[in-house]
C-alpha cells in the first residue's frame, strides 16, 4: 500500500477536531428541555398508544351525557290564570301567604275529593316540597322590567304596578296532561274566594245589622216627635177657635219662612207649619220603614251566607248556594211589594257579579289540557357532545397521570439497578 499525503496525514486531526468542536457548538445551541417542560411529540405518541382508553372514556362521557339528558326530561304545562279581582301588587299581597300555603293545597284537596285523583297525588307530593311549590305560582304584571326594555318604553307606576293573573308553571317527570296545572288553578280560584267573600260577608253582615238598629232607634225618636208635634197641632187648633181673627195670607207665608220662627206667628199660621212638619215626618217615617225592610232581608242574607261559606266545601259550590239562600231568606214575602222586589233585584244583581267576577272571569287565557310539553336540560345531541367531550378530557387526564406515575416509577428503579 503506498504511503499517504504528509500533508493530508497532518490536517486529518485538526480536521476531526474541528468536526468535534463545531457539533459541540451546535448542540450548545439547541435548547434544552426543562424538566417542567413537555414535549409534544412525546404526548401525542403517549396518546396515540392509549387511543382505544381514549375511545372508550369519550364513548363512555357521552353516553353518560345521554343519560343525564334522558334523566333530565320533565313534562312542562305553563299557563296565565287571570285574576280580575287583583289588579295590583297591594291586592296580591291579601292573598299571597295563602297561595303560598303548601298545608291549605293538602286541605284543599281533601274538601274537594282530589286527594286520591292521579293529579290530587301529584299535587300533594308538590305541597311538600315549598321550594318547588314557590316556583310553581308566580304574579304576572301587565307591564315588567325587561318589558320595557324590550319595547323601548317607560311605564307609568301604575301600569307597572298593574297585575294581570297568576302564572302556572308546573314541571312533572311524567306525562300529565294539563290535569294538575287545572287543578292547581281551582285551588287559586277557591283561595280567591274564601278570602275574598269572608270579608265581604263579614263586612256586610255587620253593616246590615247596625244599620237595622241605627233605623230603628231613628224611627222610635220620630214616632215621638211626630206625637209631640201632633199635641202642639191639637193645642193651636183650639186657640186658632178662639182666635178666629188670624189672617190667611200670613198662615200662607209660612211655608217660606226657616223652622223655628213660626212662634213669632199667630196660632193659626203655627198650626199650619205644625201640619206641614208632622206630614214630612210621616213620609220620612216611610222612607225609613222602607229602609229597615231592606236592611233586614240583606242582614239575614249575609250572615246566612256567611256561615254558608265556612260549611260549603269549596268556593265554587258556595256561590251555587246563594240562590238558595236568597230564596229561604224572602220566603212568604209578597214580592210585589215594591221595597222587596227592589232588594231581591239588588242581591241578584250583586250575586250575577260575584258569578262573572270568580267563575267566568277567572279563567286560562288558553286551556292547559293538550298544552304540555316536553323540556330536557341539555337537549340530547347536546349532552352527548358535552358527555364526549367531558370523557375525552378525563381520558387524557388518566393517559398523562398514568405516563408520569410510571416515568417517576422507572426513574426510582434505574439508581437502584445501575
Amino acid at each position: 500500500m503506498p504511503n499517504a499525503d504528509p500533508l493530508t496525514n497532518s490536517a486529518l486531526p485538526a480536521v476531526t477536531a474541528h468536526f468535534s468542536h463545531t457539533m459541540q457548538n451546535n448542540q450548545s445551541a439547541l435548547p434544552a428541555y426543562a424538566e417542567d417542560e413537555i414535549d409534544l411529540r412525546q404526548l401525542v405518541a403517549t396518546l396515540w398508544r392509549h387511543r382505544a382508553l381514549l375511545a372508550v372514556a369519550g364513548i363512555l362521557g357521552a353516553a353518560l351525557g345521554l343519560g343525564a339528558s334522558l334523566l333530565s326530561t320533565r313534562y312542562v304545562t305553563e299557563g296565565l290564570f287571570l285574576t280580575p279581582s287583583i289588579r295590583s301588587v297591594s291586592d296580591y299581597k291579601r292573598y299571597e301567604g295563602i297561595l303560598a300555603n303548601g298545608v291549605r293545597l293538602q286541605q284543599f284537596l281533601q274538601n274537594t275529593g282530589q286527594a286520591d285523583t292521579p293529579a290530587g297525588r301529584i299535587l300533594h307530593e308538590l305541597a311538600d316540597d315549598p321550594d318547588r311549590y314557590g316556583k310553581t305560582l308566580k304574579p304576572e304584571f301587565a307591564i315588567t322590567n325587561k318589558d320595557q326594555q324590550a319595547l323601548g318604553i317607560r311605564a307609568k307606576e301604575d301600569e307597572s304596578s298593574a297585575m294581570l293573573g297568576i302564572h302556572i308553571v308546573f314541571e312533572h317527570r311524567e306525562p300529565t296532561d294539563g290535569a294538575p296545572a287545572a287543578l292547581l288553578s281551582e285551588y287559586v280560584r277557591e283561595s280567591i274566594i274564601r278570602a275574598s267573600m269572608e270579608a265581604t260577608l263579614l263586612a256586610q253582615c255587620t253593616a246590615f245589622r247596625m244599620r237595622e238598629q241605627e233605623l230603628r232607634n231613628a224611627q222610635i225618636q220620630n214616632e215621638f216627635a211626630i206625637l209631640q208635634d201632633e199635641s202642639r197641632a191639637a193645642n193651636l187648633r183650639e186657640l186658632t177657635v178662639r182666635n178666629p181673627d188670624a189672617s190667611v195670607a200670613e198662615s200662607r207665608q209660612i211655608v217660606s219662612l226657616e223652622k223655628g220662627t213660626e212662634r213669632f206667628l199667630s196660632p193659626a199660621a203655627q198650626l199650619v207649619a205644625a201640619e206641614i212638619q208632622i206630614a214630612d215626618m210621616k213620609l220620612a217615617e216611610v222612607r225609613r220603614k222602607r229602609d229597615r225592610l231592606s236592611s233586614a232581608f240583606k242582614r239575614e242574607y249575609y250572615c246566612q251566607a256567611q256561615q254558608a261559606l265556612y260549611q260549603a266545601a269549596s268556593g265554587r259550590a258556595f256561590l251555587d248556594q246563594l240562590g238558595g239562600i236568597q230564596t229561604a231568606v224572602f220566603q212568604g214575602q209578597d214580592m210585589s211589594v215594591d221595597i222587596v222586589e227592589q232588594t231581591w233585584n239588588e242581591l241578584d244583581v250583586e250575586r250575577e257579579r260575584w258569578n262573572s267576577t270568580y267563575l267566568s272571569g277567572m279563567r286560562f287565557v288558553a286551556p292547559p289540557e293538550g298544552m304540555e310539553i316536553r323540556q330536557r336540560r341539555p337537549a340530547p345531541v347536546p349532552g352527548v357532545v358535552l358527555g364526549g367531550m367531558l370523557g375525552g378530557m378525563f381520558g387524557i387526564l388518566l393517559v398523562l397521570v398514568r405516563a408520569w406515575w410510571r416515568g417517576s416509577r422507572d426513574e426510582a428503579v434505574a439508581p437502584q439497578q445501575g
